[in-house]
């Protein structure tokens, strides 16, 4: 539920390249087929205190996250991402371009940045 909550944050939709709010049964049939790939390269990231605080996916070399909406602003990105750099190089991570923070933290932690 707190991925699909993650999801449909309106900022979140904002700045993915489909910005339609997706429903719990597409969530699901989402989840599950990604979930029963060999290597589904889904991952959610804990704070200190092993709260959930975003996720990393990884499709071939491309590279997609988001961090929870109450954990933006605090550097949180930028070590999710250099985590996803150390475990599996240098990815592309494609940014609406208006996504400052986002541009920012893609940089920091190394990968390539493709602009829409």
């Amino acid at each position: 539920m707190l991925l699909l909550e993650w999801r449909n944050d309106p900022l979140t939709r904002k700045m993915f390249k489909t910005s339609d709010t997706i429903t719990w049964s597409d969530h699901i049939a989402w989840l599950e087929k990604r979930i029963a790939q060999v290597e589904p390269h889904l991952y959610v990231a804990e704070n200190e205190n092993d709260i959930a605080i975003g996720t990393i996916r990884v499709d071939d070399r491309r590279l997609s996250y988001t961090v929870g909406p109450s954990f933006r602003g605090r550097g949180y990105a930028t070590e999710m991402l250099i985590w996803a750099r150390n475990r599996f190089g240098v990815l592309i991570a494609e940014i609406r371009h208006e996504n400052v923070a986002s541009i920012r933290a893609a940089k920091r932690a190394g990968h390539e940045i493709v602009l829409f």
